[in-house]
């Protein structure tokens, strides 16, 4: 029986279904997909960030200034709380009410004290700058936030001809915020079929005139 073929419960023969083979590019076409895809998701961090700052602006009020409507927002509630102790002051025998005159700058200042803390680390996560750097990089290099070989998945890359063997992204250095693409790699003078990469020298077997039918 042929080895595409398969017999189920009864005995009939049945074909089987090969997936369609991957398009093949070289490194160099795979590192101008990782390249573009890096560019994408530096854009889509900028339009998140912008969006969820109209979020909080549209619920809370604008965050990029501070301004009399704030200003009054506070002075509002400060009135509100000092009419409140003046109340319980005036009418103390006709109401069991806990009593605010005594804890309200104490509140005040632990409210204020956490809630400046609270509000500091979101403001910081909200506008923490999405820098292009990190996610393109530079030269022949591509931020760790923008490295997704995923884009890679549909597709079979080879070497490229008369270039390094086996290239696969790699940081720089240890826990670099840049991932070399190795888009470069010069052979050593000695030994032509050795090189290292102009960017980070790693170093890498390399395809040859001589060698280039037999990888």
């Amino acid at each position: 029986m042929p080895r595409n073929r398969k017999s189920n419960s009864n005995g009939t023969a049945l074909a089987t279904v090969e997936p369609p083979a991957l398009p093949t590019i070289s490194r160099s076409e795979a590192n101008k997909l990782l390249k573009q895809r890096a560019q994408d998701l530096y854009h889509e961090a900028r339009a998140e960030r912008e969006e969820r700052i109209r979020q909080f602006e549209t619920e809370f009020g604008r965050a990029d200034r501070i301004d009399h409507t704030l200003l009054r927002d506070l002075q509002h509630l400060q009135t509100r709380f000092a009419a409140i102790a003046a109340r319980q002051f005036k009418y103390a025998a006709d109401n069991h009410e806990p009593k605010v005159s005594k804890f309200t700058k104490q509140l005040g200042e632990i409210i204020g004290e956490l809630s400046s803390h609270l509000a500091t680390e979101r403001a910081l996560e909200l506008f923490a700058p999405v820098e292009e750097r990190d996610f393109v990089g530079a030269g022949g290099t591509i931020g760790r936030k923008g490295l997704d070989d995923s884009i890679l998945a549909s597709y079979n890359v080879i070497d490229d001809p008369l270039g390094p063997k086996n290239v696969t992204p790699t940081p720089i250095y240890q826990d670099a915020d840049e991932v070399c693409l190795h888009g470069d790699v010069e052979p050593y003078e000695g030994d032509p079929s050795r090189g290292a990469c102009a960017e980070c020298g790693e170093e890498f077997d390399l395809a040859t005139a001589g060698n280039t039918e037999d990888t």
